[in-house]
């Protein structure tokens, strides 16, 4: 049911009060006065708003007529309301600074409301909140309503609505569906600003193919002010990551899952991955692979930022964020180091058990294709209900990589750095040799570092000697991180985790082969 379908059913209901929450306040009005317009609203019912500043203002007036030049104060508001003698729905805007300012109201509040339940006339108050402002005593007595972002229909009846026609003649419906689309995860207020901009910006007064990345711009800054999200523009390819060979073809297979051939086919859409692994191994960059194999938009969620200091502010954030991930669906949320964000999710009053729960009911629940793809380094830490079937699709092991592996990671990262014939100037074998045990991250680092001494010699070109070198001065990760490495591998062995290479067997790097590395039995 759509936001306007669901405020209908609660005006019928005759619930007396309600909140509705959401920044997009002259899109909540529109879609009760389209209500107030159909053939569902009672005949003879008025619709007026109430505001500090501007006071009454009739919306539509019903039979007992209302005189909007009359004053209310603060104190006086909800005894008008009370003494209108006829049917009406009261729209009161940012009503929370009211009761913020004058506690008395909240009790008043309830009393009307308490009252009107058994009133033989329907009069019902409608209070627009930017955020969930709702004080504990309301909580049983103000039913709670969100305003989501609109969709593509409706984003495609606003341009219409506030442009015209005009402004998409000669546009195919292919690039309508582009632009309509780069706009998803915008209130209405959002796209109207940023298709004027593009409309000007184009010179034409038209939209057209060049005004998508304005859009998206603009889009990419919102989002980031939203604090929990961010917009990842990712174009990696599979020929960027070197090895996991198994989780490239994973992923290879379920490329097309979101189109409409696999609906009509009758295949779901994948609901989520886990990669685990000990940092430097590639995860984050996997993140970016999916969004360019996939081609979806990458949103990274901030843990961080969802976790805010007031109470209820966390909830109402990984709404937030969850809510504009649907919009944009389908789509892919990152989330980083999953496990810092719900360690120990008992010890901060409930708000992070909180969190935790709302986002893996969602996880389970959802319906919309949004593929959640979730990092993590200590899976000890995580909640042991986090990574059951039912919510990701697969948990995938990043180990250490094998000597195949190192070789093509060095390649990828020379190449990178725009070497030419990268397996006929270096000896690669000889550096995936000398580098046993090392990450992706440490690979990377070895190239750079090596590149230093051979510019302050004279810039003259790299050597495998330099990087033979610098792989002799790095002490990787794996010699101080041992146990944590063959405890994770026990995920593998025990068929909870896949390896995201090649067979297993073949590939894992004994680490009492790394020097100063004992072997942990386990």
């Amino acid at each position: 049911m759509n936001f306007t379908g669901e405020l209908d059913l609660l005006l019928k209901a005759r619930i007396p009060v309600i909140n509705i929450v959401g920044g997009d306040e002259s899109r909540i009005i529109r879609g009760i006065e389209s209500l107030a317009a159909s053939s569902k609203w009672p005949a003879g019912e008025g619709l007026y708003s109430w505001d500090i500043a501007d006071q009454f203002v009739c919306l539509r007036n019903g039979h007992t007529r209302f005189d909007v030049s009359t004053k209310a104060t603060p104190d006086t508001i909800l005894e008008m309301i009370d003494g209108f003698q006829g049917g009406a729905t009261f729209i009161l805007k940012d009503f929370h600074h009211v009761w913020e300012a004058k506690k008395s109201v909240i009790r008043k509040l309830r009393n009307l409301s308490q009252k009107l339940v058994s009133s033989q006339i329907r009069k019902n108050i409608v209070i627009t909140t930017p955020e969930y402002k709702l004080p504990i005593e309301l909580k049983n007595d103000v039913v709670y309503l969100e305003c989501p972002k609109p969709d593509a229909t409706e984003i495609a009846a606003l341009i219409r609505r506030v442009f015209g026609e005009d402004m998409l003649r000669g546009v195919t419906q292919e690039l309508k569906d582009k632009i309509i689309e780069s706009a998803l995860g915008l209130s209405s207020s959002q796209v109207e600003r940023v298709f004027r901009v593009a409309a000007v910006s184009g010179g034409n007064g038209r939209l057209d193919e060049s005004c998508i990345d304005l859009v998206i711009t603009e889009k990419c800054r919102i989002i980031r002010e939203s604090g929990a999200l961010e917009f990842i523009t990712s174009t990696e390819k599979q020929e960027s990551v070197g090895g996991l060979e198994v989780l490239k073809r994973w992923l290879g297979q379920r490329a097309e899952s979101f189109t409409e051939e696999a609906r009509i086919y009758g295949l779901d859409h994948p609901r989520g991955l886990a990669l685990i692994g000990i940092p430097g191994t590639g995860k984050s960059l996997c993140a970016r692979l999916i969004a360019g194999m996939w081609k979806l938009p990458l949103l990274r969620l901030d843990m961080g930022a969802v976790f805010g200091g007031l109470v209820g502010l966390s909830e109402k954030n990984i709404r937030e964020a969850i809510q504009i991930s649907e919009v944009i669906s389908p789509c892919i949320l990152w989330i980083d180091e999953i496990e810092k964000a719900f360690a120990g999710s008992g010890g901060d009053s409930g708000t992070a058990a909180r969190v935790l729960a709302t986002f893996l009911t969602w996880m389970s629940e959802k319906q919309h294709p949004v593929f959640v793809f979730a990092t993590a380094n200590n899976i000890e830490r995580l909640p042991p209900e986090f990574l059951r079937k039912g919510r990701f699709d697969e948990v995938f092991f990043l180990d250490l990589p094998s000597h195949e592996e190192r070789r093509k990671i060095l390649e990828v990262h020379l190449n990178k750095k725009n070497f030419t014939m990268v397996s006929q100037k270096f000896d690669l074998n000889r550096i995936a040799t000398a580098t046993e045990g090392f990450v992706g991250a440490e690979l990377e680092s070895i190239v750079k570092d090596a590149m230093f001494p051979a510019f302050m010699d004279n810039e003259r070109e790299l050597e495998t000697e330099d990087l033979f070198k610098s792989a002799n001065d790095m002490v990787p990760l794996a010699k101080s991180h041992s146990r944590v490495v063959e405890e994770l591998r026990v995920l593998v062995t025990s068929g909870l985790a896949r390896n995201a290479s090649k067979v297993a067997e073949e590939k894992v790097v004994r680490l009492d082969t790394i020097p100063g590395v004992r072997r942990l039995e386990i």
